[in-house]
């Protein structure tokens, strides 16, 4: 017998596949895009940069004179520097090893708002120490912080300090050289500018807000830092925001150019068949067990 239906009817098409949206294509891209994987939840993204080289990916970074950077920890085979930077660190899982000096400015952009967290050792410092952390970073405009305790704004050349005695002195005086580091927070939401650090008090670790101000211009754009003077481990690099969609979709634009967009999701593995034959029965814990009591 023939199939049911009109004679010569064609089989029903397979419905086609959605596109996928901007945002599924930036998660399949993640790695391209910030050198990590990305996770993306209600319009907002979180990358989270381990020390297995990760952070060259997502960064351009650069030594100067006798200079080194690692994004790999494992390529720190100096016994005395590995004493001295990764060696007993206790909190935090390494990101980057810097020696006295260098940059590194992010590939990807920031817009709105945004979170980057991270601990810092450092556990030899003095007055020739610099370090400047770069924010909204627009070419020749960006945002500038010595050491988190200021915010400099160099198109409108203003310069906010901190009003907390504790941390208006050098760096070199009160940043804490355990071998815990220092947790770091940057901050911009609403236009507002804010740096944090933590602090001991007593066995607790408190995050005390040092300086933050309004900032309008420049906006968000790539964020870095360069350093001179000194060595330090960045451990627990984390960067929260709202998705940067324009970025991403300029950024796939180029990658799908060179064949290199990923446009597929991962075919979901069919479940294991389950198995064949009775179910073999646990031994019957209500009788005792006649070795048992002979061991005993």
């Amino acid at each position: 017998m023939g199939c049911p239906g009109k004679a010569g009817q064609a089989a029903p098409k397979p419905a086609k596949a959605k596109p996928l949206t901007v945002e599924q294509l930036a998660q399949l891209n993640g790695v391209a895009l910030f050198g990590v994987p990305l996770k993306l939840n209600k319009g907002r993204f979180t990358v989270i940069y381990p020390g297995a080289g990760e952070f060259d990916k997502g960064f351009v970074s650069r030594s100067f004179g006798r200079g080194r950077m690692f994004s790999k920890i494992a390529d720190v085979k100096n016994i005395s520097h590995r004493k001295l930077l990764i060696d007993g660190h206790s909190k935090g899982k390494a990101t980057l090893v810097g020696f006295l000096a260098g940059s590194a400015l992010s590939r990807f952009d920031l817009v709105d708002d945004y979170k980057i967290s991270f601990r810092m050792r450092i556990p030899k410092l003095d007055a020739r120490g610099r370090f400047a952390f770069l924010l909204n970073h627009q070419g020749g405009s960006f945002v500038q912080s010595n050491f988190f305790q200021d915010i400099i704004i160099a198109a409108t050349k203003t310069k906010v300090r901190t009003k907390d005695k504790r941390f208006a002195s050098p760096a070199y005086r009160w940043f804490d050289k355990g071998p815990q580091g220092m947790p770091v927070v940057i901050a911009c939401k609403g236009g507002k500018l804010s740096i944090s650090i933590g602090v001991l008090n007593g066995k607790k670790e408190e995050m005390v807000e040092v300086v933050a101000t309004e900032v309008t211009e420049p906006p968000p754009g790539k964020i870095g830092f360069n350093f001179q003077g000194f060595s330090f481990l960045i451990s627990s690099l984390r960067i929260d925001g709202k998705f940067p969609r324009a970025w991403c979709e300029k950024e796939m634009a180029v990658l799908r150019k060179a064949g290199k967009l990923v446009t597929k999701m991962p075919e979901k593995k069919a479940p294991l068949p389950p198995l064949k034959g009775p179910a073999k029965k646990g031994p019957d814990l209500s009788k005792p067990d006649p070795e048992a009591e002979d061991e005993l």
